[in-house]
């Protein structure tokens, strides 16, 4: 049985909510559910959305997650309730730290430390600051600090560079991929990713450093014949769609990164491999998951069957708005012998 039926319309605080069982404990309202049938266990992804949310209800509401650092202990039983226990690290002014265990029948399955801020939004600080400016030129106002007692300044900064394949396709041209549908993730597989033919200029690039990239989005309303639209996605639950997106697809695709002639790309499983920890920086709160975010990816380490995968998430306007990082446990089985590095 599918864990969806088309068109069905999907309440993610249905999906994802919990229900508080005592002080600092709670237990989902439903089950977590695979990739696909035949996994091991529950995605990842939901296990660490889930995490968040749980972060999120022992948090002041004005805090929210800016990194995730998580270790996937055991596999997650997709027919079993978790069961969710925090503890309170610290209580600051503009960070607070929260230690979240999941279980299921007493045994410990996920653990992770997530952090939490106050001043999460570029818009934010650059609204304060083009305010501060407009009362300093209509009113000679010297005022410099925020509610806070901060110094307003101007907000600086910069980001890894959007992939040169989101400028190089049409968006509206890229077919749905509508194989995530179990945990209600769409992709837009870009050209590039499937045919080696396309990037011959790769080859000369050492293997660490390519870098590859897709779209992907939770849900999907009316696009391509294809519709699993999503309610209740607030601003948490955009935080815990995020957390859902930040694991997809690209652990797989390391064949694809050693460019391996003898493999259907276009199947999404040529290998075993399971993910070992999970960590998301939470860099902005300008996106919305149910919108194309573009996801780039590289393979930095290869060593004793693990694989670091490194990432980025990027808004429907092109802003790098999350980093992830994963190790994975990848048994090849002989792939290897053809890999291009």
């Amino acid at each position: 049985m599918p864990n969806y039926e088309p068109n069905q319309v999907v309440d993610v605080q249905e999906e994802f909510g919990v229900i508080e069982t005592g002080p600092n404990k709670f237990r989902s309202k439903r089950p977590l559910t695979k990739p696909v049938p035949q996994a091991r266990g529950a995605y990842g992804g939901n296990v660490a959305a889930q995490a968040v949310i749980v972060a999120l209800r022992t948090s002041p509401p004005d805090f929210k997650p800016h990194c995730l650092h998580s270790y996937f202990v055991k596999p997650v039983s997709s027919s079993e309730l978790m069961d969710w226990e925090v503890d309170i690290i610290s209580k600051g002014k503009n960070f607070c730290n929260r230690s979240v265990k999941g279980f299921q029948n007493g045994e410990i399955k996920y653990i992770a430390n997530i952090s939490l801020t106050r001043k999460n939004s570029n818009k934010i600080a650059q609204a304060k600051y083009d305010d501060f400016v407009k009362r300093q030129e209509e009113k000679g106002d010297d005022e410099d600090e925020d509610e806070d007692g901060e110094i307003i300044q101007k907000p600086f900064g910069f980001q890894t560079p959007y992939h040169p394949w989101f400028n190089n396709r049409n968006l509206d041209e890229i077919e749905v991929d509508p194989r995530g549908y179990e945990v209600l993730v769409y992709h837009k597989i870009i050209p590039e990713l499937l045919d080696l033919k396309l990037t011959p200029e790769e080859e000369k690039v050492p293997v660490a450093q390519r870098r590859l990239a897709f779209y992907a989005k939770w849900g999907i309303e009316n696009e391509q014949g294809y519709n699993q639209p999503l309610t209740n996605v607030n601003q948490d639950y955009q935080y815990a769609g995020l957390a859902v997106l930040s694991d997809t697809l690209f652990l797989t695709r390391l064949a694809r990164v050693m460019r391996l002639e003898d493999v259907d790309l276009e199947n999404m499983v040529h290998y075993f491999s399971v993910s070992l920890d999970h960590v998301v920086y939470f860099h902005d709160d300008d996106f919305d998951v149910t919108k194309w975010m573009g996801v780039t990816f590289k393979a930095a380490r290869f060593a004793n069957k693990r694989v670091v995968m490194e990432g980025e998430l990027y808004n429907d306007k092109g802003v790098h708005v999350a980093t992830f990082v994963q190790e994975g446990l990848v048994h090849l089985n002989g792939l290897e012998a053809g890999a291009k590095l």
